[in-house]
């Protein structure tokens, strides 16, 4: 079966879907017959170039827009997969001007005034008849926004990362409006979806099987990231430099690192935080096991495709981080205990957790889903 895959308009560092490009990658790794639109590759926006190459592209097809639906109408696409839309769809609804500018906007030939899922409503609204559709939500937000209530209603599955434990609180922009059947029927379509990690991307950086043992490491707590994207990771500083006194410690207080000193300083821990920012899910928690270094992490606030367990292959800190220095000193004071629970960290992530799995769990449960 060959899959139509439509992605972000844009590949660049503020705009790129970090997670749908891991499906990509993943798709491509497993052998997927699959198109792939539109030619992000070829714009790059400035984005890495080895970053994209290193993913093995050279056989994803990129045809044009009237190309693709020619080939839509023809049949010859079993499956959708499709991102979220990237702007207000209900375009039109403010005035004259603004349905005529709207229009003239999409009507470009130019693939980056097609954006993502936009193109799938597009077709929804048009009455083209469409193959099962999948939606591929990676964004920080856990409701579902308005401008995608029509690629939710006209979908098979909808794969949100960040999904809530109570899915109804996905619907919040619906629920009034929604009967209680409808609303159930929106939930059961919901799957929960993490952001990966792509191998080929890392290579670039680190061989990420040369690792030092783990009684060997020279740093035993680190704390390598974005600080500002949340309170929590601005909260944990005073609680580390109090430890700070007695073990060695490595934040980005100080400054960002490159890729490069990233992975080198996570090889060199015994213990490293990965506190949610503007969600729960993060690329740093499967990196960070894939390093062999025990993962600590704040309790998941939403639902995982994948078993993430306590004191079995990772350390839960509470959210409020009230046990956090309890429990470093607890771990580091116990490094076979530690060191077990990171190589457990490490086999998940190995095993279960790269853009190849990720890639087969949407497939088979989209399957599953429209057999």
């Amino acid at each position: 079966m060959k899959i139509l895959v439509i992605g972000p308009y844009k590949w660049n560092s503020l705009e790129y879907s970090t997670g749908f490009n891991s499906l990509v990658a993943g798709l491509h790794k497993t052998g997927a017959d699959f198109d792939y639109f539109p030619d992000i590759l070829k714009q790059r926006h400035d984005f890495t170039p080895e970053y994209i190459h290193s993913s093995g592209y050279d056989r994803i097809s990129y045809p044009e827009y009237s190309d693709m639906v020619k080939k839509l109408r023809s049949g010859e696409y079993g499956m959708i997969i499709t991102t979220v839309c990237y702007v207000d769809y209900n375009g039109g609804k403010h005035g004259a001007l603004s349905k005529i500018s709207r229009r003239l906007k999409y009507s470009l030939a130019s693939n980056k005034y097609r954006m993502g899922g936009t193109i799938v409503s597009d077709w929804i609204h048009a009455g083209i008849k469409l193959p099962p559709v999948i939606v591929f939500d990676d964004k920080d937000n856990q409701c579902i926004w308005p401008v995608d209530f029509d690629l939710l209603e006209n979908c098979s599955l909808y794969f949100k990362r960040e999904l809530p434990f109570d899915r109804f609180l996905s619907l919040i922009f619906f629920f009034l409006r929604l009967e209680d059947r409808k609303k159930l029927e929106l939930a059961r379509k919901l799957r929960p979806v993490w952001l990966s990690y792509n191998s080929s991307a890392i290579a670039l950086w680190t061989d990420i099987d040369d690792v030092r043992p783990y009684e060997e490491r020279d740093i035993d707590i680190s704390h390598l990231c974005g600080l500002y994207s949340s309170y929590s990771r601005i909260k944990i500083l005073p609680l580390l430099d109090k430890l700070s006194e007695t073990y060695n410690i490595a934040t980005t207080k100080d400054g960002k690192l490159s890729k490069a000193e990233y992975f080198e300083k996570i090889k060199r821990s015994k213990i490293s935080l990965s506190l949610e920012g503007r969600g729960w899910d993060c690329n740093r928690h499967y990196e960070l096991m894939l390093c062999r270094t025990l993962l600590f992490v704040t309790r998941p606030s939403i639902e995982l495709a994948f078993n993430l367990i306590d004191g079995e292959n990772c350390v839960f800190i509470d959210n409020d981080l009230g046990n956090f220095e309890k429990l470093a000193k607890y771990y580091l004071d116990n490094p076979l205990l530690s060191a077990r629970i990171a190589h457990n960290g490490y086999e998940l992530a190995k095993n279960r957790l790269g853009s190849e799995k990720l890639a087969e769990y949407v497939i088979n449960a989209s399957m599953g889903s429209i057999k």
